[in-house]
């Protein structure tokens, strides 16, 4: 997101504001990071404990989970053989896996619709055809051939990270202050923001984590006693349960091998 553009300053005055504003995002900047760290912290110290207390259901889960996976790619794998124009394997075998359990940490599943809006927004932004200048130039040309690289291997993170890059009507704002101390002030105001986005990303990806929500779960006690962790194992083996059914359907599916002698 572009940054408010600079106000107009007298001669000379530009680096008080601008001093000002960096403290007060620096403080900001310390209070996400320290929030960060702390509930970090906690999920990795409570999900050391669940594992402990849950760690045959959770091996248990992974297992049928591969086992229903593998069967799935096997009979997209058959029924294309027996239709080649029939649905693409994607539908068998990018599916996501469901969530079964509360417990068991799983990738967030690749949003491809947003990662492409998120390419042609950058690509807006930064493409060198829209240069004013030499140095804007191959400011936009660095950016974009980094975006390409980021969109071509899948590395939302990444491209998440460029879209909080200086933008490049930012560099001309650079350009307009009278001092080379407010501008040095305006960059490290830049970064600070940047780094501030960087770890609001980076604290909602933990708190969709699934072992982060039974931890806030968890929180609501005063101490998880025996009884929860007890509903807790009856909800995973149920869990258990409907991916062993799952299972056994898809096994029950599965080509039968011929066995009889070809007359």
């Amino acid at each position: 997101m572009t940054e408010r553009a600079l106000q107009p300053a007298a001669a000379g005055g530009q680096a008080d504001p601008l001093r000002a504003e960096l403290r007060a995002a620096q403080e900001a900047l310390r209070a996400a990071e320290a929030e960060l760290a702390a509930e970090q912290a906690a999920v990795n110290a409570f999900r050391m404990h669940a594992r402990l207390m849950l760690d045959d259901l959770a091996d248990a889960i992974l297992l049928l989970r591969a086992r229903k996976q593998a069967l799935l790619t096997e009979l997209a794998l058959a029924a294309a053989d027996d239709d080649p124009l029939g649905p693409p394997l994607d539908a068998a075998t990018d599916a996501p896996p469901a969530a079964d359990d509360l417990l068991l940490p799983t990738d967030t599943p690749r949003d491809r619709a947003a990662e492409k809006r998120l390419f042609r927004e950058l690509a807006r932004r930064f493409h060198p055809d829209l240069a004013g200048s030499a140095g804007e130039l191959a400011y936009r040309t660095s950016v974009m051939a980094t975006v390409n690289s980021a969109y071509a291997a899948g590395d939302i993170g990444a491209l998440y990270d460029l879209a909080g890059e200086l933008e490049p009507g930012e560099l001309r704002e650079l350009d307009l202050l009278d001092t080379r101390e407010a501008r040095q002030l305006r960059e490290q105001l830049l970064r600070c923001r940047r780094r501030q986005r960087k770890v609001a990303r980076q604290l909602d990806e933990l708190r969709r984590e699934t072992t982060a929500r039974l931890w806030r779960k968890a929180r609501e006690l005063d101490e998880p006693n025996e009884n929860w962790w007890a509903a807790v194992r009856r909800e995973l083996e149920a869990a258990r349960a409907r991916l062993g059914e799952e299972v056994a359907v898809l096994e029950a599916l599965r080509p039968q091998s011929e066995t009889a002698p070809r007359p």
